[in-house]
């Protein structure tokens, strides 16, 4: 998984209808969704399945994390910074089970320096790893990121072991860009990490 962090960015002088991209996206083979509280459970379980690869490359989560009432509040949160264009997360799942979350992808938009940027972040379920689906789904999210958001620089924060992330980044394109040590509480430890970054 790319690192991930959930932040909010200020936005002005920027039209509102350039902000939203589209609720769902469709691709070859997966549905990617963004999605409100009612889909809580499902997300909540998609950490528990994934719980100890998840926690392996991601900050250090408070003890609430893994209960329904704490997924229903992110996803309330997140719904809201989606509409003022500072927040995306699909859901992903394949269109032949269009019930069962199986990832998501997502992107924290930041317009308050000259030249406006976004950080993405993943995750796959374990279960569905290494059949391209990480591949397939940044490749259509990053493409709503630059034609519905009208953003021209993405980056990736990797902790430098995620050879995994390190290649999906490279063969879509990043870049290395600059070590940020000690930039991450990871199983309550601070560790290094590397900042990717892609031109679109």
């Amino acid at each position: 998984m790319i690192q991930e962090s959930f932040l909010y960015s200020t936005v002005t002088n920027v039209r509102k209808e350039t902000l939203m991209g589209p609720l769902i996206k469709y691709t070859n083979r997966l549905i990617l969704r963004v999605e409100n509280e009612s889909k809580a459970k499902q997300v909540l379980d998609l950490y528990l399945r994934n719980r100890l690869p998840f926690e392996q490359y991601e900050p250090t989560r408070p003890a609430s994390f893994y209960t329904q009432d704490y997924h229903w509040s992110s996803l309330h949160r997140e719904y809201i910074a989606y509409t003022m264009g500072t927040f995306l997360r699909y859901y992903i799942y394949l269109k032949d089970r269009p019930d069962k979350i199986i990832g998501a992808i997502n992107f924290n938009i930041f317009r308050t320096s000259r030249e406006p940027y976004a950080e993405i972040g993943y995750k796959i379920d374990a279960l569905y790893q290494n059949r391209g689906i990480a591949y397939e789904a940044c490749e259509a999210a990053l493409y709503v990121l630059e034609h519905d958001y009208q953003i021209h620089r993405v980056d990736a924060r990797i902790h430098p072991e995620n050879i995994a992330s390190i290649t999906l980044a490279t063969k879509l394109g990043f870049r290395p860009l600059q070590f940020e040590p000690q930039s991450a509480n990871i199983l309550g430890h601070y560790v290094d990490l590397m900042r990717y970054t892609k031109l679109l």
